[in-house]
């Protein structure tokens, strides 16, 4: 799959991610307080048929201690949702797929839960602020782990990778892969985690343009800690 794609391909890409983000909404508006994992990852689903679509992959809805132990976890529990909630999904739009992460907190998250999360944010944004044409990929994966400082013993995955017809496309974004540069009009996601043992996990991720005027996201649902009481 070509890593630059064509106006038709981005237009194709960014319905996807508006169809994502329409459906993330509908979510907000749920009793999620209420539901479990299942029950979320199971509305996702129908949400997605609904519009007449398939998923990009399978919906990844894991919460609590869970979301601390696995990064993409087999299948979500009957438990019910709470703490950091990591929502994952995507639609495929005339073979084309997006990709998002939000986390929520179902509860009332501590100053340090909420600094954590705030300090994730941060490193996305500023991930994003540098994704610019000619930027090598490894130097955006490094700058995220740089800012995460000792925390980022706990960012176990890579920072991001391409979109397209398949979820997983070129270039990978980590710091060991030293070739890829990003050049104009390639899709990829910008998708940093925490994942603490036993305690928590939490991820933020966008699907984005790479534009002459930088990096655009093309999914916008809100990023801002959502607390669910």
């Amino acid at each position: 799959m070509p890593q630059i794609k064509t106006k038709q391909e981005i237009a194709r890409i960014k319905k996807a991610c508006q169809i994502t983000d329409d459906i993330f909404s509908v979510v907000l508006r749920q009793d999620l307080k209420n539901m479990t994992e299942v029950e979320l990852r199971d509305f996702i689903l129908e949400q997605i048929k609904k519009r007449g679509l398939k998923k990009s992959f399978k919906p990844i809805v894991t919460s609590g201690k869970q979301a601390g132990n696995e990064i993409h976890p087999f299948s979500p529990t009957n438990k019910k949702l709470k703490g950091f909630v990591i929502i994952d999904f995507g639609v495929i739009y005339e073979k084309y797929m997006s990709d998002m992460t939000r986390t929520i907190y179902v509860g009332i998250p501590n100053k340090k839960e909420k600094d954590l999360y705030n300090k994730l944010l941060a490193s996305q944004i500023g991930a994003m602020k540098i994704s610019r044409i000619g930027e090598k990929c490894a130097s955006i994966d490094a700058y995220v782990r740089k800012f995460l400082g000792k925390d980022a013993k706990y960012f176990i995955h890579t920072l991001g990778h391409g979109v397209g017809t398949k979820i997983h496309e070129s270039p990978k974004l980590y710091y060991k892969k030293t070739k890829p540069v990003l050049k104009e009009n390639m899709v990829i996601t910008i998708e940093p985690g925490l994942y603490i043992k036993n305690k928590l996990g939490m991820r933020i991720e966008d699907t984005c343009l790479i534009t002459k005027k930088g990096c655009i996201p093309l999914t916008k649902s809100p990023k801002n800690l959502i607390v669910v009481k």
